[in-house]
């Protein structure tokens, strides 16, 4: 089986990149993939699988927010002459702009080759979002979403998406009950964790972890101020953060936030910008508790954040949005918090710092809950429902 996969790709800073490199090389130990990336830094590129057990290989044909990407992606397709073509869709996946209303016209173009149309859907928008400030504009980008998601659903042969919030929002907010026979859940792949350093044990640094795009729907500046009501009694206390400015955002953001920081005078807390794998395991380890914040109430999504620290056992603190209610259950595998209380965080840290059983027992069930859902797992529940799509196909000719 060949498949087409259609994505961003690393070194693009963006979690689906991230997502994709992890899941092809999982897909690629059982079946060929050719994976049409965007072109990064305006050259094209190509390069083979890192690991010589997985047979993917990275073709840059097409660019963000070019209004030809539809057809350059469309041509590759027909030249590879796949079995499955599998694109992943964000909303500023493509570009801004004119990128989104292509989609559908490259899916109708797909469509032309009568090969299995498999996309996956990072994002759900869901409830009434408040997109613009103009309440016009607001209005036409409302529905100028509710058009080009049911286009995408109505033209694709399967829909991935992440959890079951996401597909009962297809199913009802967007009228596609009729659809929902081709919506199907898998969930997002968690990283296995290494081996724990043995010269952790015994630490006893107080280390609080937050990981991620440092983003302005992430609120990290109340978090920032949570922490420094919570170092008040606890002064051995570093509060890290690990990421960095992700690739469709400006500088603008991690700046204020930079800004705050130095109007605080603060020195127990440390942004690190991006690590490697092996110094994130380190940090993970280290860390008493994992502090996952989010101010979107209307994006229905899974999070990567979550995802790369789950098999670790640490206890966690998330905000109260449905990425996460989707996933966790409040008191038993984490506890979620309004982030726009800062003494009600400060309070949580400060219940779960005292508490080792507590915390044990939350970061116990939180690994329960993800350990079947591991990169290679996931990658065979791809694989299944590709294999599948074949099968209809065929049977339906």
């Amino acid at each position: 089986m060949k498949i087409c996969a259609v994505t961003t790709w690393p070194p693009h800073l963006d979690g689906i990149s991230f997502y994709s490199a992890q899941l092809y090389e999982h897909i690629g130990k059982n079946a060929e993939v050719k994976v049409l990336a965007n072109i990064v830094n305006s050259s094209a590129f190509s390069g083979k699988g890192s690991n010589i057990k997985s047979r993917y290989t990275v073709l840059r044909c097409w660019k963000r927010g070019s209004i030809t990407y539809p057809f350059k992606i469309f041509s590759r397709i027909l030249m590879e002459k796949p079995n499955i073509i599998h694109l992943q869709h964000g909303w500023l996946l493509y570009g801004d702009k004119f990128s989104p209303p292509l989609f559908p016209l490259l899916l109708l173009l797909l469509r032309l080759i009568k090969r299995p149309i498999i996309v996956t859907m990072h994002t759900v928008i869901g409830g009434k979002p408040w997109l613009h400030e103009n309440r016009i504009i607001n209005f036409v980008a409302k529905v100028a979403i509710i058009f080009l998601t049911k286009s995408i659903v109505k033209l694709s042969s399967r829909i991935i998406v992440h959890n079951n919030l996401m597909k009962k929002a297809l199913e009802d907010l967007y009228s596609l009950q009729e659809d929902r026979w081709k919506i199907f859940v898998i969930p997002h792949g968690v990283r296995e964790a290494p081996e724990k350093p043995r010269e952790i044990e015994g630490n006893g640094d107080i280390k609080i972890l937050s990981l991620g795009f440092i983003r302005r729907e992430k609120g990290i500046e109340r978090l920032i101020e949570a922490f420094r009501m919570f170092s008040i009694n606890c002064p051995r206390a570093v509060f890290i953060i690990v990421g960095g400015r992700h690739a469709h955002d400006s500088e603008e953001y991690i700046n204020l936030v930079k800004k705050r920081l130095l109007n605080y005078e603060v020195k127990n807390i440390i942004i690190t910008g991006f690590v490697d794998e092996k110094t994130l395991d380190r940090l993970i380890w280290e860390s008493k508790i994992i502090v996952l914040p989010s101010l979107g109430n209307h994006y229905i999504e899974a999070s990567g954040s979550l995802a790369r620290v789950a098999m670790y056992g640490k206890p966690l603190i998330c905000s109260r949005v449905p990425k996460f209610e989707a996933e966790l259950e409040d008191g038993k595998d984490c506890v979620m918090v309004e982030l726009d209380d800062p003494k009600k965080i400060s309070d949580v840290l400060s219940l779960l710092i005292n508490n080792d059983v507590l915390r044990k027992n939350m970061g116990r069930n939180l690994r329960k809950k993800f350990r079947d859902r591991v990169w290679s797992k996931v990658a065979e529940q791809h694989i299944k429902l590709f294999k599948d799509s074949l099968i209809s196909q065929r049977s339906s000719k």
